[in-house]
């Protein structure tokens, strides 16, 4: 994987001289804009957590797991440090196509596809753009919808706000229509880094053998400098194709989320917030999934019951020129499913009752440096739930992470 890191860093190099030659063809000039940033950061974990990216990525504390003793295995800090965010992008500005005009975009960093490839480069944006008066249209990979590009949390911490707040980047269609001081957002999307899971694990195929792709509808409005949106979201999951007695199985379920958010802008300070209830999230690093309701005792096919969340979160950040000041709230609660499960649960640690976090933060610049730190403190309430996946006790945990961090913009 490093050679093929080595290959696409030449590349995008490569690409920045092709300018002059554009230029001294003749050819219908196109400009390109090179940007990113090199950020290294140290954290350390009071506690052992749920997490990707060798923890870089931190979701909320682990459950009890007890030695031989009774001792708590996960009662135990850490310590690491990573310079794999560090990020590198090209915008592509070229001549006017269908009446529009156009961009291309392309980013990765080195946080690579998965755990054991940590440190190779890969994809996070890639996408064209056509901008008409009053309508865009964007082909390829960006923020999924729920991920409102215009209200995202300012936190140090690489998980952005995951789990109370989505992060999920997908392949896509996008639709943008402004009229008077709205917008209409309209997505049909697919899945590749961040997928659901299921029988076989996360995979993309049950949305792909659903045959019919993520849809996603929004409306903002704005006024002066704020923003009111409203979205709702559909997607169809198939999670197998065959059954155990060897039936053609027949089992697609639909899902649905509903999100509401607001993003207002002071000359002090911005207020972002966001509110969501969500079935099947998994995909957007957020809690989420399904279990078996019912299996047919002749043919072993199955029905599925969604599990069922809110979510809300709240960040304020002041806009000081050299000091900057923010915090980072955030609640998430497990509601249960509206039929029994009687098979097997495929979700992320459904044993979690709610989960609750805050994280002020303080960053510190001088031209193109940042430094910044950030203690973020997350608490999460494990229980045993009854077959609909409701609590009546539960046990919380926490975990206390210390994040230290330096930018270099580009």
């Amino acid at each position: 994987m490093k050679y093929y890191s080595l290959y696409y860093i030449s590349l995008f190099l490569l690409l920045s001289s092709s300018t002059f030659s554009q230029d001294s063809l003749n050819k219908p000039k196109i400009n390109f804009s090179f940007g990113g940033f090199v950020n290294a950061c140290a954290i350390y974990d009071s506690r052992q957590i749920v997490e990707v990216r060798d923890g870089f990525m931190a979701f909320y504390p682990k459950n009890k797991q007890t030695d031989k003793d009774g001792k708590d295995i996960n009662s135990k800090p850490s310590l690491n440090q990573y310079a794999m965010t560090t990020r590198l992008n090209v915008k592509v500005n070229g001549p006017d196509a269908f009446g529009a005009k156009s961009i291309a975009f392309v980013e990765g960093d080195f946080t690579g596809a998965s755990n054991s490839e940590n440190n190779s480069l890969r994809l996070r944006h890639a996408y064209i753009k056509l901008s008409w008066n009053r309508t865009q249209l964007l082909i390829g990979q960006y923020w999924h919808p729920l991920d409102v590009p215009e209200a995202l949390p300012n936190v140090v911490s690489l998980n952005t706000g995951a789990p109370f707040h989505s992060f999920s980047r997908q392949p896509q269609v996008r639709f943008d229509h402004q009229f008077w001081k709205f917008n209409l957002v309209l997505v049909a999307s697919s899945q590749r880094d961040y997928m659901n899971t299921g029988p076989t694990g996360a995979s993309s195929n049950y949305l792909r053998n659903s045959v019919i792709p993520n849809l996603h509808s929004q409306l903002h409005f704005t006024f002066k400098q704020h923003i009111l949106g409203i979205a709702a979201d559909y997607k169809r999951l198939t999670p197998r194709l065959v059954t155990d007695s060897n039936f053609k199985a027949n089992e697609s379920f639909d899902s649905y989320s509903y999100s509401a958010f607001a993003k207002f802008s002071f000359p002090v300070m911005n207020l972002k917030l966001q509110g969501i209830y969500g079935q099947n999230l998994y995909d957007h690093s957020m809690m989420g999934g399904y279990g078996v309701s019912s299996i047919d005792t002749l043919t072993n096919r199955k029905k599925y019951s969604s599990l069922n969340y809110i979510s809300a979160w709240l960040n304020i950040m002041t806009n000081g020129k050299r000091w900057k000041f923010g915090v980072f709230a955030g609640y998430l609660k497990n509601l249960g499913t509206i039929k029994d499960i009687s098979g097997s649960m495929y979700a992320r640690d459904a044993d979690i009752y709610y989960l609750y976090r805050i994280s002020p933060m303080a960053m510190l610049s001088s031209g193109k440096v940042n430094l910044s730190a950030e203690c973020e403190y997350t608490l999460a309430a494990y229980g045993v739930p009854d077959s609909r996946y409701h609590f009546k006790q539960s046990k919380e945990y926490t975990n206390l992470r210390f994040t230290l961090s330096a930018t270099y913009n580009f």
